[in-house]
């Protein structure tokens, strides 16, 4: 395996092709956004507005590893420096990735 065949198969950019997935998916639905995620992103992927809401996109491209709550709530605490009206939504590769603490929390916020 070549050296670029490995940073292409590296969890990293694995990530980053996840979030220009979900960049592109809504783009496509003619939603605006753009990438922000990069290291020390602070909780947030993908910034965007549809229709004047806010919203933020933290990207779980996770494939042995589950997201739970913990996660919820840092995306809650990310929401807490945002402006009033801004949603946090969690995007995952598959919903069985969430715990039922994670779904749990979520409802709750």
């Amino acid at each position: 395996m070549t050296k670029f065949q490995q940073e292409e198969n590296s969890p990293v950019q694995k990530g980053k092709n996840f979030e220009m997935k979900i960049e592109k998916l809504l783009t496509d639905a003619n939603i605006k956004c753009e990438i922000t995620g990069r290291p020390g992103d602070k909780g947030i992927d993908i910034k965007g507005i549809k229709k004047g809401v806010k919203f933020i996109i933290e990207c779980k491209n996770w494939r042995t590893k589950n997201i739970d709550r913990s996660i919820i709530n840092q995306i809650e605490g990310v929401l807490s420096r945002q402006s009033n009206g801004t949603i946090g939504i969690v995007a995952a590769s598959s919903i069985n990735r969430y715990t039922p603490g994670a779904k749990e929390t979520a409802r709750t916020l």
